[in-house]
């Protein structure tokens, strides 16, 4: 075998791994914006129900917090963060742009449900993580093996 083959097999196998690790970060990416969505619900929930703060004093200790990007206007327009998926995106939308909108006590209750939803969420994201953690990795190194077989 020539030694441009060899190298040729060795960048199909680079790149499978790459594309494996691709895969890896974003499952990693979309556990870390669930856990910052439980964080501010978390947060909201303590602030309404303890301090019944007002929704745009408390938009803008979020955003000094670093808890919010510095262009959020309201908590009620707040974007989803993109590592979610479409479901949870529309989740995120709906909670958000209901708030202020119920009593305090309300409210809570109403957080407490979209808690629970984005744990349940968290939980079946993580399960997943830790059965596909290596396994990302090695069906793309596969994949890069098998294209320099076929075309090598």
């Amino acid at each position: 075998m020539s030694p441009l083959r060899w190298l040729s097999v060795c960048c199909f196998v680079v790149c499978g791994w790459c594309a494996g690790d691709s895969f890896h970060q974003q499952a990693q990416a979309h556990l870390e914006a669930l856990h910052k969505t439980l964080d501010l619900l978390e947060t909201l929930h303590q602030e309404i129900s303890f301090r019944r703060s007002d929704l745009n004093l408390l938009c803008r200790k979020l955003i000094q917090d670093g808890q919010l990007p510095p262009e959020t206007v309201s908590l009620q327009t707040l974007e989803p963060f993109p590592s979610l998926t479409l479901e949870e995106r529309t989740r995120f939308s709906e909670c958000f742009s209901g708030l202020g909108r119920l009593e305090a006590e309300q409210e809570c209750r109403r957080l407490e449900l979209y808690q629970a939803q984005f744990q349940a969420a968290l939980q079946e994201g993580e399960a997943a993580a830790r059965t596909q953690s290596m396994l990302s990795h090695k069906l793309g190194l596969a994949a890069g093996l098998a294209a320099a077989i076929l075309l090598g």
